[in-house]
């Protein structure tokens, strides 16, 4: 197990977390962030529950992988399903509605890349994660 994936794991929950926190306490805030709106009070229990919510599971996960080794190979895959296919819909949506036009989501999306790469890589590294 290198400290590369511990490192790796750790941003992700840290990552996520802060995202969760920062949703729950300013989801007008975040969602205006993103570029959405809030239509009604179902609307912002919806993005509380979607965003806010998948982003404090997510943290939750990669904190039990960084305390029980046995599931950070599980982790990176994870992270190369979520980042792939984030990363696939990023960029159609950058091809459909011209990448100047995804706002605040061009800085996620350079992030995102960089932790789908990373991702593949450990989990293409000749020793593999233990």
């Amino acid at each position: 197990m290198g400290l590369l994936t511990v490192v790796y794991l750790a941003f992700n929950a840290v990552l996520y977390a802060a995202f969760a926190v920062w949703c729950a306490v300013e989801p007008h805030r975040t969602s205006a962030f993103l570029g959405l709106t809030r239509a009604n009070p179902a609307g912002e229990s919806e993005y509380l529950a979607v965003y806010g919510g998948l982003q404090a599971g997510l943290a939750v996960f990669y904190l039990l992988a960084l305390v029980q080794p046995e599931h950070r190979r599980t982790a990176l895959l994870l992270s190369l399903a979520i980042y792939g296919g984030i990363v696939l819909l990023r960029t159609i949506a950058g091809l459909r509605l011209g990448f100047a036009e995804l706002g605040n989501a061009r800085l996620a999306y350079g992030l995102e890349i960089c932790l789908l790469l990373v991702a593949l890589v450990l989990v293409l590294r000749p020793h593999g994660v233990r």
